[in-house]
């Protein structure tokens, strides 16, 4: 903050004054230090970092319960069942992403802008994306029951082909919800839900092994499935007294003029999640079920500390939708936050890959462990693809992007499967990993254009004009006669304030204040 003073109107200075001034200077000089930039820049980014966190809390719970989910089932049950299962859950995961339409992304950019009826669109949103993933569920698994022996094994018996599609159309369904919550800037409320999903299934998983029973893929499916209807009714039930009716009430009339936008994220988000939600599923095709289960043990830590950069990009979508002149402030605190955690965690697993893997069990930690070392090491090009997609949202080009992402999917799909098939885990992890990199390497320069550079403009703010140009400076409005002021008179009461000597802050964010002093 720095300080103007003038002197009051008889030349002379209030000693209580002077006393401010000099605080005023001495504020200004600390207000450079490290320390007072990084409060101010915490303050200006505080709606990211709150999103942000309520994210990250949810991915560390769900992360470690989910670890306590696949350690219960890796030591109570078949590794053939679990195997199964796995390539079951991919699925599962596969089709909802494609289920989800791109109105998960929509939501984060179009709520913020709404005033009204927002829950009417998130309810659309999920009735669109349940349908849509229950017909790409009918579509999946006619084709894995005819062009591959190895996933027509992983469906099972009719009951779980049944079970596993109801549980692609609620899970995407629920994806979608939880992006509508965080365009809502309610993260609180996806924590609540991902809290009850990844409990509920750990505690279902438990009373099932206690069960004297043979424990089959269904049965271990079936905890997932359940959980997902778990946790979307204790939701509703803890939502049900600020919500009424007519307020959650679908109206697909919403999506009019929204679809072409819908279409744009729905490309890219396909282009950028179908080639490693297919990973494991390539595993199970080349390899064998006991593969993928070790596999996707080792791909769930992965996926683990890609949700680091994940939940701040998503959330950085939904901070700055609009907000171009924060853009550059925000990004920076973004790849701040994401490298500051992730690196030293990644490299944390990569160092402690085996004792990790053997938690699951000596077999899974010599067919994975190896794989894991190497897929933790590209957690730098994770953060920078991940922002890269934020941006590309945010700047309009969505459609470019989708074109990058799906040339690096076909990429990875290749790697993975030529490095299956050429060395087993160990192999299919270096050629993976040789895409990331790349794919880190290309997307870096916008990034860091953008957190480096000058702030950028984005689509929604309005571009600005020079002076000249503007209608209101080429045509001048005439001036207009101030009104008459009466003569200040020997009888006429001074104001209180009329000698008070005018102060005058300049803050460091470009803000000016100016007021008389006290």
């Amino acid at each position: 903050m720095t300080f103007y003073q003038s002197g009051s109107a008889t030349g002379g200075e209030d000693p209580l004054l002077q006393a401010l001034r000099w605080r005023t200077v001495y504020e200004s000089q600390n207000a450079a230090t490290p320390r007072n930039r990084l409060k101010r820049a915490v303050r200006r980014n505080g709606d990211l970092l709150s999103n942000s966190g309520s994210l990250m809390a949810t991915s560390v719970l769900t992360s470690a319960v989910g670890f306590a989910y696949w350690w219960v089932a890796a030591r109570e049950f078949p590794a053939s069942a679990v195997g199964s299962v796995s390539a079951a859950v991919s699925a599962m995961t596969l089709v909802g992403v494609l289920g989800m339409f791109g109105m998960g992304t929509l939501l984060l950019a179009e709520l913020p802008r709404m005033a009204e009826r927002r829950w009417n669109l998130i309810t659309t949103c999920l009735l669109v994306s349940g349908t849509v993933a229950a017909v790409g569920g009918v579509v999946y698994e006619g084709l894995a029951y005819f062009l591959n022996s190895g996933l027509r094994e992983s469906l099972g018996s009719p009951l779980t082909a049944v079970l596993l599609l109801i549980g692609m159309s609620v899970n995407a369904a629920t994806l979608v919800l939880d992006e509508g919550l965080v365009g809502l800037l309610r993260g609180r409320l996806q924590l609540i839900r991902n809290a009850y999903f990844a409990v509920g299934k750990l505690v279902l998983l438990g009373v099932l092994a206690l069960l004297p029973i043979t424990v089959t893929g269904t049965d271990i499916l079936f905890t997932w499935v359940a959980g997902i209807f778990l946790s979307v009714g204790l939701l509703a039930l803890h939502r049900r007294s600020r919500i009424g009716a007519v307020a959650v009430r679908p109206d697909l009339s919403m999506l009019r003029g929204l679809g072409r936008h819908a279409l744009d994220h729905n490309l890219l988000n396909l282009a950028l999640f179908l080639p490693r939600t297919m990973l494991p599923l390539v595993v199970t095709a080349v390899l064998s079920t006991r593969a993928t289960a070790a596999f996707y043990t080792a791909w769930m830590v992965i996926s683990v500390l890609a949700m680091i950069p994940g939940n701040v990009a998503t959330t950085l979508l939904a901070v700055a939708s609009g907000d171009g002149a924060a853009l550059r402030s925000k990004v920076r605190m973004a790849l701040l936050v994401s490298m500051g955690i992730g690196l030293p965690v990644s490299t944390l697993v990569a160092v402690l890959a085996h004792p990790i893997m053997a938690t699951f069990g000596d077999s899974y930690a010599a067919a994975a462990a190896g794989a894991l070392s190497i897929l933790a090491l590209t957690f730098g090009a994770t953060v920078i693809r991940q922002l890269f997609v934020a941006l590309s949202r945010l700047q309009g080009r969505t459609r470019r992007a989708s074109m990058y992402a799906l040339l690096a999917g076909v990429g990875e799909i290749l790697a993975a499967w030529y490095g299956a098939a050429h060395g087993g885990l160990t192999s299919l992890a270096m050629w993976l990993a040789g895409v990331f990199v790349l794919q880190g390497v290309f997307m870096a320069p916008a990034v860091l254009r953008v957190a480096l550079g000058k702030p950028v403009r984005t689509p929604a703010a309005e571009p600005s004009q020079p002076e000249a140009t503007r209608p209101e400076a080429a045509q001048p409005a005439p001036a207009q006669p101030a009104p008459a002021q009466p003569a200040p008179s020997a009888s006429t009461p001074r104001p209180a304030h009329a000698d008070a000597p005018t102060v005058q802050f300049r803050l460091d964010d470009g803000y000016t204040w100016s007021g008389e002093a006290r």
